[in-house]
């Protein structure tokens, strides 16, 4: 009897893999297009939902000049930074040197420590999220902190937006023992045209002299409609005269516009008054005050005129 040759064992070849290079594709394109960011979750009103991308280091502090300026009084000036180290390919935090300390997570930082999506950052009594954001989510928080931080009738920044750069920049100004103009500015004969014309002109008088307004001092500081028909502006490092010089350019600037809506003309003119620091007060309420003060003067002798 012939002997059998022994059978020989089949091995299974693995299970070929199929690639959907599409799909790979997606993915890289869907990680490529995430960005960091950091995002206020807890602080001061006016801040909540701030929106930061880390496209460059980020350092945050009470300092107007930091890239995450926060109004806590808890934080220092400089508190401490976010930065992104090439050769470990993370995100990392570190102190700056704060006075009370950064908290990643609830632990005091000792050293930088690599970041996680996730991860919150305490300081003081502010609460930042490191966190990862595709292009469609950065555009909605964009739209958000528009929405949010602009007012929608004029484009000028929110009123609660400028009163907290208001505040820091006289603390600024105060630290530096530098100058600051502050502005009231009143528009004159908004109630005529409200009742010959009615409030679509009306408001289109306010939305227009508003971006007048911003045009001039966005070069300067900041403005921001306070109520109705009425303005407020600061020029950090300008002192009265810089600033009374300023305000005299925003009112030939109003007389000599031509505002008009669907063949309706109209001629407003705008009162102001002046204030500045620190001959007229060391605190941003003082000044203010003392700039309504000045308003109230300039439409007192006759309006369409700048008063100190």
């Amino acid at each position: 009897m012939t002997a059998m040759p022994p059978r020989r064992r089949r091995t299974l070849a693995p299970e070929t893999v199929k690639l959907n290079v599409d799909e790979v594709r997606d993915s890289i394109a869907r990680a490529q297009r995430k960005q960091a960011a950091l995002v206020v979750l807890q602080g001061c009103e006016s801040e909540i939902g701030t929106h930061v991308m880390l496209d460059r280091p980020v350092s945050i502090g009470r300092d107007p000049k930091t890239e995450l300026p926060l109004q806590d009084e808890g934080i220092s000036r400089r508190h401490c930074r976010v930065f992104f180290d090439k050769d470990k390919g993370s995100f990392f935090i570190e102190d700056l040197g704060s006075t009370n300390g950064t908290l990643l997570n609830g632990k005091k930082l000792t050293a930088a420590k690599r970041l996680e999506a996730g991860d919150r950052i305490y300081l003081g009594a502010c609460v930042v999220k490191f966190t990862f954001s595709d292009a469609l989510e950065v555009g909605y928080h964009a739209q958000m902190d528009v929405l949010v931080g602009t007012d929608d009738l004029t484009g000028l920044i929110a009123k609660r937006r400028f009163d907290a750069a208001y505040v820091r920049a006289v603390e600024e100004a105060r630290r530096m023992k530098g100058p600051i103009a502050v502005m009231m500015l009143d528009l004159d004969g908004l109630k005529l045209i409200n009742d010959t014309h009615g409030h679509p002109v009306g408001a289109y008088t306010i939305a227009e002299a508003g971006k007048l307004l911003g045009r001039v001092v966005s070069e300067h500081g900041a403005a921001c409609r306070f109520g109705g028909d009425e303005f407020a502006a600061f020029l950090p490092g300008l002192g009265k005269r810089a600033g009374t010089q300023i305000a005299e350019t925003i009112r030939a600037l109003m007389a000599a516009h031509r505002f008009e809506k669907d063949g309706v003309v109209v001629r407003p003119t705008i009162s102001i008054g002046v204030s500045a620091y620190p001959e007229d007060g060391d605190s941003a309420d003082v000044l203010l005050r003392r700039a309504d003060e000045a308003l109230y003067r300039a439409k007192k002798t006759g309006r369409d005129r700048v008063h100190t």
